[in-house]
């Protein structure tokens, strides 16, 4: 029965390599450890004491798309100079910035020694290589162009990246801008209103309505902050419940999100441009087609574009054409579907579906180059909007007794 062990090693450089070893004995770890050209220092059983915080799940260091193209284009590189792939996997296991990816090319290089193919080994960790990734190696491999598929990888998660990294910058400002403007409201009805209120009541000075109603709100708020932040918490802990584990849920959120006003126009150019750059890279590949708008309608990331390229599969089965389901999906716009179906007609589908994705990520960064300009003054003004009324209505009393005086 295989247990976990530790162990300690040193690389061929001298390096120093620790980590965790599923095996059926110490004997067996050395082994292993020693067909990797390691020298090894210690092994013994993993008491529960001895796990790392970053093997947990919550706090397990993730494979970024960006380190996972670095990955590709040293993998072809080596392969391109004709380096065996497992003396290549093997030196990336050991020379890997990302412990948790080192950790998994390790036991990839296992894996293939036992021999599991390199597609099989790659799919035992989908976390860190998703379905396009071995789709496309088991591809390579079979066609024996492995090198120039793990370059078409490389440029494609390259651009994921770039593009992934462009919608984030033009969302953090609101995000942050928003979470600023709740805790500003927060401060200020919890502790400012409810220290005016006190004054004000001392003085028996008619207050206005939305003065009132304010205090009302900071009082309440200054006695029950516990509840409203556990009902903050509970409500929403279910509401990422129903939305992530039911596909009832998802379907309403990713929807709402496609209708969104400008953001729902920036997802769905984000999600096009993912559709025509990753079906182009697996034909290209020469992955069969109805495996490669399989793994197409997975990495979507929005069930309702899944659900058109779910539609997509099963005319294609029957021999219908791609384009045309696409374009009744009403999801689409007409320029893909039309460019789909010259690339269908004349067989350069992937060349074509390469421009769609080219023009989108154009589309995309020009998108987010006009909107973070647009969203800062429009943020400032609300957030000003917002404060600007809390302290008028707490300083309209005083202004009625300044007017008196």
């Amino acid at each position: 029965m295989a247990r976990l062990f530790a162990y300690k090693a040193r690389g061929f450089k001298g390096e120093r390599i620790s980590g965790f070893l599923e095996a059926e004995s110490e004997a067996a770890v050395d082994t292993t450890l020693r067909a990797k050209n390691l020298f090894v220092v210690e092994v013994r059983p993993a008491a529960g004491r001895d796990l790392e915080i970053s093997r947990i799940g919550i706090f397990r260091r993730k494979v970024s798309q960006r380190q996972l193209a670095f990955f590709c284009r040293q993998l072809a590189a080596m392969i391109g100079a004709g380096l065996p792939v497992f003396q290549a996997l093997n030196i990336l296991a050991l020379q890997a910035e990302n412990p948790r990816l080192g950790e998994v090319l390790g036991e990839i290089v296992g894996e293939v020694e036992r021999g599991m193919s390199l597609a099989e080994a790659f799919s035992l960790h989908p976390e860190i290589f998703p379905p396009v990734f071995t789709s496309m190696v088991e591809a390579g491999e079979v066609s024996g162009s492995l090198a120039e598929v793990l370059e078409r990888l490389a440029v494609h998660f390259e651009r994921e990246h770039e593009v992934r990294e462009k919608v984030r910058s033009a969302l953090a400002y609101p995000v942050i801008v928003i979470v600023v403007a709740f805790l500003a409201v927060m401060v200020l009805t919890t502790f400012v209103v409810p220290t005016f209120a006190r004054i004000l009541a001392d003085l028996n000075i008619p207050l206005p309505l939305p003065t009132r109603m304010l205090m009302a709100f900071g009082l309440f708020m200054r006695e029950n902050w516990y509840f409203v932040f556990a009902t903050l918490v509970i409500g929403i802990a279910a509401l990422r419940y129903l939305v992530d584990r039911t596909a009832q849920g998802r379907e309403i959120r990713d929807r709402l999100l496609l209708r969104l006003p400008v953001v729902g126009a920036l997802l769905q150019k984000v999600i096009i441009a993912r559709f025509a750059r990753t079906l182009a890279a697996m034909v290209r590949s020469g992955v069969p087609i109805l495996t490669a708008l399989e793994v197409v309608k997975r990495a979507a990331g929005n069930i309702v574009i899944s659900r058109a390229i779910e539609e997509t599969i099963e005319s294609v089965s029957e021999g219908g054409p791609i384009a045309g389901l696409l374009e009744k999906s009403g999801v689409f716009p007409l320029m893909v579907t039309r460019m789909v179906a010259v690339g269908e007609q004349t067989g350069t589908l992937d060349e074509l579906l390469e421009k769609v994705a080219g023009f989108y990520d154009r589309d995309v960064t020009a998108t987010v180059e006009r909107l973070v300009p647009t969203i800062e003054p429009a943020m400032i003004i609300g957030l000003a909007v917002i404060v600007g009324g809390i302290m008028l209505s707490v300083l309209l009393p005083l202004f009625s007794i300044y007017g008196q005086m």
